[in-house]
């Protein structure tokens, strides 16, 4: 049986890395061609030229919370009066845009804004932490 020395597992782990983001790389690029191609037109036609998407997790657990359509005059577009297979659609490639490890630990929330008319996608995202400050006192009686 033969070991494997620290510059083959290195070299091992680099190409494991470079696949890795190969593939975080392909797939928000899909997710952009799907926004541009399918999502923006459809969403133009039906009136909405501005889309906000909050988003918040904490413990291993987290989702997009709300979506909210809007027209060009900044008025509420209902829900209703847009596709229910355009609105899964959207919330599914939004997901592609959030940051890796939102929901872990404490966690982070956030919106995503997305502007129909420019095709651009703004993120907003706040990371939770916690801190903890240690003291010690200490008095002769």
């Amino acid at each position: 049986m033969s070991a494997n020395s620290p510059g083959d597992l290195n070299a091992e782990f680099q190409q494991i890395l470079a696949h890795y983001q190969q593939s975080v790389a392909a797939q928000l690029q899909t997710a952009k061609n799907t926004l541009k191609t399918v999502i923006l037109p459809a969403l133009l036609t039906s009136g909405v030229a501005n889309v906000e998407a909050a988003y918040s997790g904490y413990g291993d657990s987290g989702a997009i919370d709300g979506v909210q359509y809007r027209d060009k005059a900044g008025m509420r577009v209902e829900r209703e009066k847009i596709a229910a297979a355009l609105t899964e659609k959207l919330e599914n490639v939004l997901y592609e845009f959030l940051p890796a490890g939102f929901e872990i630990n404490d966690g982070g929330q956030g919106t995503l804004t997305l502007d129909v008319q420019t095709g651009r996608l703004t993120l907003q995202h706040q990371e939770n932490e916690t801190v903890s400050n240690d003291s010690t006192r200490e008095w002769e009686v």
